[in-house]
């Protein structure tokens, strides 16, 4: 990750729900250089069976590509 220029990818998503019930607690796993969200009337972590009302959820993911490898000159490769 470089946080030194501008992301090479860029996710951003909304989410609004008048109601939000979970039977079971999520497992989540976020494979970004980056993440976080904004949430209204939405715990971090959710609880089985409990109604969320009137939810917003602001979320971004950011990653950093890195280069590919250079090749090495036409010599080096013939030689292999």
């Amino acid at each position: 990750m470089s946080e030194d220029r501008e992301p090479d990818v860029e996710f951003r998503a909304r989410v609004q729900a008048r109601r939000l019930r979970f039977e079971a607690v999520p497992e989540v796993r976020i494979d970004a250089s980056a993440s976080g969200s904004n949430r209204v009337n939405l715990p971090d972590r959710v609880e089985p069976h409990v109604t969320y009302e009137d939810v917003h959820i602001d979320h971004v993911m950011l990653s950093w590509l890195e280069p590919p490898a250079e090749d090495p000159p036409a010599e080096e490769r013939a030689a292999e």
